[in-house]
Formats: structure tokens, C-alpha cells, sequence
């Protein structure tokens, strides 16, 4: 047993390829497309989900919430950026 780790109990903090995939599939929509971006197959990338879920006990939405507000789950397509219009100016 390593020092801090229980066998079965699985620790809160994700992983960061739990997060690249969780990104992922936030960004492409499906888990196939999630799983051709960070080069996984769709496989594994259901099962890194799954395993971010347990660990956390939250839902897939509910974790890209608490993600994004934590600040470790940061997604280009969602973030606001500058050069972009302002819907309100149109």
C-alpha cells in the first residue's frame, strides 16, 4: 500500500489525461470524437469518463461545471476570448 492510498478507494483529484479527455469531449460533442482528438480509443476514453465520475461523484455535466469553475478544465471553444464580437454590440 502506498503511503495515503487505500486499495479501492479512489482519490478526488482527477487525472490530466481524465481532464484532456473530458475537454475533449466537451469541445467535439461525442465520445468517438473526443477519444480522435486526444488519440485514445473511444474505449478508453468512455472509461477515463466513467472513472473522473466515480472518483468525483458528480455527473458529466455537473463535473464540466465544477471544472470550469475550479479552473482545471479550461476548453477554447468555451472560453471567452477578445477577439471575438460582442453578441450585446450587435
Amino acid at each position: 500500500m502506498r503511503d495515503g492510498y487505500l486499495r479501492g478507494v479512489l482519490p478526488r483529484t482527477p487525472t490530466a489525461r481524465q481532464v484532456d479527455v473530458l475537454a475533449a469531449f466537451v469541445a467535439a460533442g461525442t465520445v468517438a470524437e473526443a477519444a480522435a482528438r486526444v488519440g485514445v480509443r473511444p474505449s478508453t476514453a468512455k472509461r477515463r469518463l466513467a472513472d473522473l465520475r466515480a472518483r468525483s461523484g458528480l455527473t458529466t455535466v455537473e463535473l464540466v461545471y465544477a471544472g470550469h469553475a475550479a479552473g482545471w478544465l479550461a476548453v477554447g471553444e468555451l472560453e471567452p476570448s477578445s477577439d471575438r464580437e460582442d453578441p450585446a454590440a450587435l
